[in-house]
C-alpha cells in the first residue's frame, strides 16, 4: 500500500512537472514597430514580449541597415517590464531590417522604411524663386525631383529640377495671382536604393 502511494505521488509530481514545461515551451520574444516608414532624422519605437511574462528579462537588439547582409547589436540591451514587455526607440538614417533576441529566441524580421528628408522654401517673391535640399546619409547628386503644384482639382507636375553636388537646386516658377501651394517630391526611382518616395511640407505662397 506504501508503495503504491509512493509511486502515485512520483507520477503526479512527473505529471504536474511535464505539464508545467508543456505550457512554458521554449522561449520566444516578439517585436514590433511603432510606424513602419520614417522621415530621414525621425524615430521609431520597436517593442515585443517575452514569452515567460517577466520583468527583468535582458533583450537584445539587433540591425540590419541597407546595404548590409547580417545583423549587429545596437549596443545596451534593454530590460522587460511588468508582463514581460520591452521597447527601444531607434532612429534609422535608411532602410533597416531589426531583429530581438532573449536566451536561445529570436524575433522575426521587421523593416523601417525611410523617406529622405525634403525642404521648400521661398527665396524671392517676385522672380517666384525657390530653393529645396535633399537630406538623407547618400547623396542624391544629380537626381532629380518634382514641383508640383496642388489645387482644388488636384496635383500638377509644374517642373523636374537635377539636384546638384550638395542635394539642393534653386528654381522658378510660374505664380499664379493669390494662393499657390507647392511642394516637392523624390519618386522611389531617384531615391532607392535604401530609400522610398519623399516629399517636402506644403509650402503655401500668396501674392
Amino acid at each position: 500500500m506504501r508503495r503504491t502511494v509512493v509511486f502515485l505521488a512520483v507520477l503526479a509530481t512527473t505529471l504536474l512537472v511535464a505539464a508545467a514545461a508543456a505550457a512554458t515551451g521554449p522561449p520566444s520574444v516578439t517585436i514590433s514597430l511603432s510606424r513602419p516608414s520614417v522621415v530621414f532624422g525621425g524615430s521609431v519605437t520597436l517593442s515585443g514580449q517575452v514569452s515567460d511574462n517577466k520583468a527583468g528579462q535582458t533583450v537584445d537588439v539587433f540591425a540590419e541597415p541597407y546595404p548590409a547582409t547580417s545583423f549587429s547589436a545596437l549596443g545596451s540591451s534593454v530590460t522587460t517590464t511588468a508582463g514581460g514587455h520591452w521597447t527601444d526607440v531607434v532612429k534609422p538614417t535608411i532602410e533597416t531590417s531589426y531583429q530581438a533576441t532573449w536566451k536561445s529566441a529570436t524575433s522575426p524580421t521587421v523593416t523601417v522604411k525611410v523617406r529622405p528628408l525634403i525642404t521648400l522654401t521661398l527665396v524671392k517673391l517676385s522672380t517666384g524663386s525657390f530653393s529645396t535640399k535633399v537630406t538623407a546619409a547618400s547623396s542624391f547628386a544629380g537626381k532629380f525631383v518634382l514641383v508640383q503644384r496642388l489645387t482644388t482639382t488636384g496635383v500638377a507636375t509644374v517642373k523636374k529640377v537635377t539636384l546638384d553636388a550638395t542635394s539642393s537646386a534653386t528654381f522658378r516658377v510660374h505664380l499664379h495671382h493669390g494662393r499657390n501651394r507647392l511642394r516637392v517630391v523624390m519618386p522611389t526611382s531617384q531615391t532607392a536604393p535604401g530609400y522610398i518616395t519623399g516629399m517636402s511640407k506644403v509650402l503655401k505662397v500668396s501674392r
